[in-house]
């Protein structure tokens, strides 16, 4: 019989290491204070479930701009009890470049939901997607288990709970009545300058919606300017850059 995993109950173990430590006492708490969402119905996970995305990538190079458009779908295909005995669940994300072609499968993510986290490991790297209860302003380290860790850095927050919202996809509105989005700030883990807003600019914005999960994610990435050299940045001309959309267009059981 499939499982699924709704966060009405509390997994063992807890945070484990400084790292969650300095996450737990910073970003939450392990009971709802009143007027909060516990957020955990942004991200249910059920086993023999699906979502298909569509997907533009854009690219500039010295403001000429190229634009491809694909699919993405992310299938449930197993839970099972990690190493750590934490709950988790196998995500397969396969790829087709049009409606007629067949699915190929692209890359394998990991899911450990729990009533405080959303942990998601892709290519070798455990990160940080939400954390509970929801609330707006709430900001957190999405890199506290992986090796870019600086334990105290915050570099994910939310910026908007439980507000409408709509996307327009293949000519078709969609609107959510109750969405969580999560926002990157523009630095990194080290430190480093990615967005100082002048000569770059880095945004990565994802959307969940409630009982749905994520319906929209975004990363958008501009620079003006070479990394070397005199020049005055220029907005209307995009020397570098990449934008990448993924819109929610199908969900169901396979």
């Amino acid at each position: 019989m499939p499982q699924r995993f709704t966060f009405s109950s509390v997994l063992r173990g807890g945070f484990v290491g400084a790292s969650l430590l300095a996450l737990a006492m910073t970003a939450c708490k392990t009971e709802t204070e009143p007027g909060l969402e516990a957020g955990t119905e942004y991200y249910p996970v059920e086993v023999g479930t699906y979502r298909t995305y569509n997907v533009i990538d854009s690219t500039w190079n010295n403001n000429v701009i190229g634009v491809t458009r694909f699919q993405f779908r992310e299938r449930v295909a197993e839970s099972f009890t990690d190493a750590a005995g934490q709950l988790a669940y196998r995500v397969v994300r396969s790829k087709r470049n049009a409606t007629t072609d067949a699915w190929q499968d692209d890359s394998v993510m990991l899911v450990n939901p729990s009533v405080q986290t959303v942990l998601l490991t892709r290519n070798n790297r455990r990160t940080v997607e939400l954390v509970f209860p929801v609330q707006e302003g709430t900001s957190w380290n999405r890199d506290a288990y992986n090796t870019l860790d600086t334990v105290t850095f915050q570099n994910r927050s939310y910026k908007r709970a439980g507000q409408p919202f709509d996307i327009t996809t293949s000519g078709k509105t969609l609107h959510y009545e109750q969405t969580v989005t999560t926002e990157d700030s523009g630095v990194n883990s080290y430190g480093q300058i990615i967005d100082d807003g002048i000569r770059q600019v880095a945004k990565y914005r994802q959307v969940y919606a409630r009982d749905m999960g994520l319906v929209y994610r975004v990363r958008r990435r501009y620079q003006y300017c070479p990394a070397s050299g005199n020049c005055s940045p220029n907005k209307a001309y995009i020397y570098l850059g990449r934008v990448r959309s993924e819109t929610l267009v199908e969900s169901g059981r396979l």
